[in-house]
């Protein structure tokens, strides 16, 4: 038992140290941003995760708040992180504040502050695992995420690492919590806690080696960046073809319009595609890349005094949008207003 314990300490003191060197990384290597700064904020929830089972109420009052703030929102962090990893213009919004500041309040009531532990009831019991449910609903539901918009994603090695960063991450934080929920009452294992800290030092060492072996640009670290040499130069003839299919074809009015049909106009592989849009036109993910297209038609149309009797939701669906609401968004995203105000503002100028 003596052996099995001091191992489990040295796993965790690598793993916390481990930790703090891809904070460095974090701070150092990459320039201030959004991805970086959320990054160390999961990774410091990481090592209060490890710090949180060492404390007891002997331990500083301010201390004690701030670990266990760090230990419950390991998964916010963590959606939040890989949201920004995943997500080309991710922001951070009020609703993320509310999320983190609801399920710290919940976690530190059933705890800390309320008697639920020690209650036979059953609902005393469900309540109590509630915070390992919301836990792996906020990571599943950021890992399915992750995975379906794999398909609109045109930085290849990016594209690649979701699919193992989901599978990995995905297994081993449901295996994680169903363990807690099972063993709540059954007091420490030291077998258990072996495996858990085993499992943990070889998935941080991984993840923290491919995030920062991506070379296009998901994380700005200088060097490592850098196209390779020997990489295949753009086929310039294809590049005209799908500028053809765009300017004059307006291939991008087609609903539901993939990368792969997109693929099967040109006769070349997917891959080709999108490693064609990416490197060709600049742009990191298929939506973007449309939306652009869609959005320039859309003010060529709303700008025209002989299209004013044009709904904006005809316009929409013409312009290969499934709804109203998703071309609101990306117009206000790229113009900066919604489409009703840009035909106004267009009509007032006039």
């Amino acid at each position: 038992m003596f052996e099995t314990t001091n191992l489990i300490q040295y796993l965790k003191a690598a793993t916390i140290a481990q930790l703090g060197f891809l904070i460095l990384n974090f701070i150092i290597r990459v320039k201030l941003s959004i991805q970086s700064l959320l990054g160390s904020l999961f990774t410091s929830s990481l090592i209060a995760y490890f710090i949180c089972p060492w404390l007891d109420h002997s331990t500083n009052i301010f201390l004690l708040i701030l670990v266990h703030i760090g230990c419950f929102s390991v998964s916010i962090f963590f959606y939040l992180f890989v949201s920004s990893l995943f997500e080309d213009g991710f922001k951070l919004k009020i609703r993320h504040a509310v999320l983190f500041l609801s399920l710290n309040i919940f976690c530190f009531y059933i705890f800390l502050i309320s008697d639920i532990r020690g209650q036979d009831s059953v609902f005393a019991k469900v309540l109590f695992s509630m915070p390992q449910v919301f836990y792996l609903g906020i990571i599943l539901a950021t890992l399915g995420r992750v995975l379906k918009d794999k398909s609109i994603d045109l930085l290849e090695s990016r594209r690649e690492f979701r699919v193992i960063f989901s599978w990995v991450t995905g297994l081993y934080s449901i295996s994680v919590v169903l363990m807690e929920v099972i063993t709540k009452d059954a007091g420490y294992s030291a077998q258990l806690d072996l495996i858990n800290s085993s499992f943990i030092f070889v998935l941080v060492f991984f993840i923290s080696f491919r995030i920062f072996q991506f070379r296009e640009n998901v994380f700005p670290v200088g060097e490592i960046q850098k196209e390779e040499a020997a990489e295949e130069p753009l086929d310039e003839g294809l590049l005209k073809k799908l500028d053809s299919l765009l300017k004059d074809q307006k291939v991008f009015l087609q609903e539901n319009l993939t990368i792969l049909s997109l693929a099967k106009k040109l006769n070349v592989p997917e891959k080709k595609v999108r490693r064609l849009i990416n490197k060709g036109l600049g742009y990191r993910n298929f939506n973007e890349f449309l939306n652009h297209y869609r959005i320039q038609e859309a003010r060529f149309i709303l700008s025209d005094p002989g299209k004013n009797d044009f709904q904006v939701l005809r316009i929409a669906m013409d312009l290969g949008y499934g709804s109203l609401a998703p071309f609101n968004r990306a117009f206000k995203e790229i113009v900066g207003m919604t489409p009703s105000d840009f035909r106004k503002q267009n009509n007032l100028v006039k």
